[in-house]
């Protein structure tokens, strides 16, 4: 019978490793898939049994582009007509994972701009684990450490801060004794675990660079980091500057003359306040007044690219007046 205290453990040995996350922009999420086993086992007539997998996610975004994130999951590996001597076997693994994810928001993405989908974008994870195993024989209600374990997939982002993932995941145990055979080669205790996934990002639209910053690091301008200009910084209802949005851009034109080599990708955003489309032709509108303003004072049209979200990628509730005015502002996004 499985020990609940020692499944338990493994999540609280996981979590030791980062317990600073929590401050982070974090992703909560569910994945269901399925496992088969890769073993020592070479007999042309062995089957390596299918199985049901299920498992929960935790993320914390670092940065826009990369998370630290830990995976508990539960499944079975299994195998049967197997050679002479060798037992069957049906394992249940109870396992979690620590794994570095690396999703680009830039290059090798589908960016677009309005709809329901915002964003495809490829990952790869990276990282080590632990897991419960009982196999009622070799390994009878023992650890296995994990490592590595590694995956790849595709994620489907959304306006709704919900993402969706088609992956698969490598996991490798260090212990190879898991299906009853003792073999020297690396990869011969391994199980492979193709997933759907869901996940819930809290407060931001997946994928924008500037909504990981906290609210006192807005406003400062960057050429090495996306940086994010917010607040009210055009008269209401228009695409004119205010006075003050003026002062703070011509710190921009400052930076972009001592940076002669960096170019800038200006997005616009608007809260939800009228039509959607009218939102994203206002967005639009305002990213080309904040560019003719850096022309106007010096700076390359070559150098800078604009783009109107509207109101598709806000980085706070609409429901209050701050958060409207958070979501009311020019993202700069420096293109490498």
């Amino acid at each position: 019978m499985i020990n609940i205290t020692k499944i338990l453990l493994i999540a609280m040995v996981l979590l030791a490793f980062a317990p600073a996350m929590f401050a982070l922009e974090q992703t909560i999420g569910l994945r269901f898939g399925c496992s088969q086993p890769l073993n020592d086992y070479t007999s042309e007539n062995s089957e390596k049994e299918v199985n049901w997998m299920a498992g929960l996610g935790y993320e914390a975004w670092l940065k826009d582009f990369v998370s630290m994130g830990i995976y508990p999951y539960y499944t079975n590996l299994e195998a049967t007509n197997l050679p002479a001597k060798a037992l069957p076997y049906k394992t249940q693994i109870i396992g979690a994972e620590i794994q570095a994810r690396f999703r680009p928001t830039k290059g090798a993405v589908i960016n677009f701009s309005d709809g329901a989908l915002q964003r495809i974008a490829p990952y790869a994870q990276i990282g080590v684990g632990a897991a419960y195993v009982d196999n009622n024989n070799m390994l009878d209600g023992k650890f296995a450490f994990l490592a590595p374990t590694a995956g790849l997939g595709l994620s489907f982002q959304t306006k709704w801060n919900l993402d969706f993932d088609l992956g698969v995941q490598l996991d490798h145990a260090v212990n190879d004794k898991i299906e009853n055979l003792e073999q020297d080669a690396f990869f011969q205790d391994a199980h492979f675990m193709p997933y759907v996934g869901i996940g819930y990002t809290f407060g931001k639209k997946g994928g924008s660079a500037t909504t990981l910053y906290p609210r006192f690091l807005r406003n400062v301008v960057s050429m090495e980091k996306d940086f994010t200009l917010d607040g009210v910084q055009f008269e209401f209802d228009s695409a004119k500057l205010t006075a003050d949005a003026k002062v703070v851009l011509k710190e921009v034109v400052d930076a972009l003359k001592k940076n002669p080599n960096v170019k800038v990708d200006i997005q616009g955003h608007t809260d939800n306040v009228g039509e959607a489309a009218y939102n994203i032709t206002l967005s639009q509108e305002r990213a080309n007044a904040v560019k003719d303003f850096l022309v106007q004072n010096g700076i390359s049209a070559m150098r800078i690219t604009t783009r109107g979200y509207g109101e598709n990628r806000p980085v706070a509730s609409n429901e209050t007046a701050e958060g409207r005015a958070l979501n009311r502002r020019i993202d700069f996004v420096i293109v490498k």
